[in-house]
């Protein structure tokens, strides 16, 4: 009962710890969507700006043009800079998270260890208090 429950416990925390490093892995997909939707942005406004150069003088929609693409460029390298710290949080934040649940992992085995200690002993105990009560009886 008690091996069971130590292997039930562990899967427990297995569990937790997987769980979170999908979480933790799910974070590139995060960035991949969010760069593209920075790019669908780009372009739409780049259509527009196209669109402008029907209406408006060539020279002034190039000017707009380049103010947009210098936004963009520094939109692109504000985004890299932040998931870069981002990551590092995560990764420090994931470091952390493994020695914890290595810890909760090392208590647990702890705990279960003293628990089949103290059964053992009980037991021991027992037996050893049985078998003076049958010397007894046998001796009267």
């Amino acid at each position: 009962m008690i091996e069971q429950t130590r292997r039930a416990a562990e899967t427990g925390v297995d569990a937790q710890r997987s769980a979170m490093e999908t979480w933790f892995g799910s974070f590139e997909s995060a960035k991949s969507a969010q760069k593209s939707g920075v790019t669908l942005s780009k372009t739409a406004v780049e259509a527009y700006l196209d669109g402008l150069k029907s209406v408006y003088p060539e020279d002034s929609v190039a000017e707009l043009e380049a103010a947009v693409d210098e936004q963009f460029e520094a939109v692109d390298e504000i985004h890299e800079d932040a998931w870069q710290s981002f990551v590092q949080g995560l990764d420090e934040a994931e470091a952390t998270y493994d020695e914890m649940t290595e810890m909760q992992l090392e208590l647990l085995a702890d705990g279960f260890d003293a628990v089949e200690q103290v059964q053992a002993e009980a037991e021991e105990t027992t037996e050893e208090a049985v078998a003076s009560a049958e010397e007894l009886t046998e001796s009267a």
